[in-house]
């Protein structure tokens, strides 16, 4: 596991590629919103302990949050063991236990698989398949477009298809030297085919071919199938984290 300022640079290059709508700084705090789409984007990410008072800025972002007629939450690593138990002393559920996982580009060439097709910016297919593969609301398409198009740097949507059928899509996102991967997904009736090891393979040569050496990710800690794919990719667990609710749910 690693240290404390090597957790706060991971979770601001993560928190960095997947941007949210409005984002407020207060003290070492992230406030993220991007109206109530992903706990990821509407969270606290905790970077560093500041200089405020613990109680009173715990009010800010509960009255911050409340503003927006969103839950208050946050995004908790090993590295905030007092914020945590506070959180959970003031009763917010503890959810959502994920694995932070990084693997050297260097360590070997990634196959480019000519079959999935890389994009510049999600296509109505990549959109439509997103979200029917993550049971997310179509409704949800326009504001999913806005945050993609605040990505700070190069990115690649792919997509695999066999026949005329979308079975896998993913992202990745290059910023500094680092390739950020998100939601590496497949289709329900089409998993453990090898469509997602094609993907991540082709999203990993993308980042060799762009300069990137480190490709960085985020798993759900019980997605034992996504971590044995990742494992076979040489990433290996940097830390962990969780995040903490309060009122209702996403």
């Amino acid at each position: 596991m690693i240290g404390e300022p090597q957790i706060a640079l991971l979770e601001s290059l993560a928190q960095s590629a997947w941007p949210a709508l409005k984002t407020l700084m207060i003290d070492g705090w992230w406030l993220r919103m991007a109206e109530g789409y992903t706990k990821r984007a509407n969270s606290v990410t905790p970077l560093n302990d500041g200089i405020m008072d613990l109680d009173h800025k715990l009010g800010i972002c509960e009255r911050t949050y409340a503003m927006h007629d969103l839950p208050t939450i946050f995004k908790v690593t090993s590295a905030h063991e007092e914020l945590d138990a506070e959180l959970a002393l003031r009763g917010y559920e503890k959810l959502d236990l994920s694995s932070v996982q990084m693997v050297e580009l260097a360590s070997f060439l990634h196959f480019y698989d000519t079959d999935v097709r890389l994009y510049g910016g999600p296509t109505e297919e990549w959109l439509n398949a997103f979200c029917r593969f993550g049971k997310v609301s179509y409704s949800k398409k326009p504001l999913i477009e806005d945050m993609f198009a605040s990505m700070p740097g190069p990115a690649a949507f792919a997509l695999l298809k066999e026949g005329r059928t979308v079975v896998a899509v993913g992202m990745a996102v290059a910023i500094m030297d680092h390739l950020v991967l998100f939601d590496i997904c497949t289709h329900p009736e089409h998993r453990r085919k090898g469509y997602a090891r094609r993907v991540v393979s082709t999203l990993l040569r993308w980042g060799q071919e762009g300069g990137t050496v480190l490709a960085l990710l985020q798993v759900v800690a019980d997605n034992e199938p996504a971590i044995q794919l990742y494992e076979d990719f040489g990433f290996t667990e940097q830390y962990r984290y969780w995040y903490r609710r309060r009122n209702v749910k996403l």
